[in-house]
């Protein structure tokens, strides 16, 4: 393996967090899009569409950039190395699908442990209609690493092609 090789292992991973975390917000914002306009006064309406703007341009950019960065890994890669490190060998301890496996576990597992004590939280606190969407929303962020976790082998052989 090439020096060149880790660090077009390395920007995939980048763009399959970002994708992961990207996605792992999505069911917030349509909780929020779902909930808007309801029980909203004239004070806030404003200030709810600002937030619904802000929200959907930062999750489409993000969006964006994770998909810029796993598509064009190669490209990105050639601009910042330089041509020693095409011809360097490096040792690693595993190949590039196993490194992307444990890159995705990670990934999945810190997803669940981020979101899995404000679930807790508002299953606790379950009152309101608002509350039942936060954890409707925090179930899918907990449900979509768990997918990371348990098929972390087959999106690495993709990823790994």
């Amino acid at each position: 393996m090439k020096k060149f090789d880790i660090y077009e292992i390395t920007i995939k991973i980048l763009g399959i967090y970002l994708l992961v975390a990207d996605i792992s917000k999505l069911p917030g914002l349509l909780t929020f899009i779902r909930g808007h306009g309801s029980g909203m006064n004239a004070d806030q309406g404003i200030e709810q569409v600002n937030l619904l703007w802000i929200n959907g341009l930062s999750f489409g950019l993000l969006l964006i950039l994770a998909i810029f960065l796993i598509a064009k890994t190669k490209f990105i890669t050639r601009l910042v190395t330089n041509a020693s490190d095409q011809q360097e060998n490096v040792k690693l301890f595993a190949d590039r699908k196993v490194i992307y496996e444990i890159a995705l576990v990670i990934i999945g597992g810190l997803l669940i442990v981020n979101t899995l004590p404000d679930l807790l939280y508002r299953m606790y606190n379950l009152s309101t209609v608002g509350d039942q969407r936060d954890v409707v929303s925090s179930c899918a962020r907990i449900f979509i690493g768990i997918i990371t976790v348990a098929y972390g082998k087959r999106i690495a052989a993709y990823f790994a092609k």
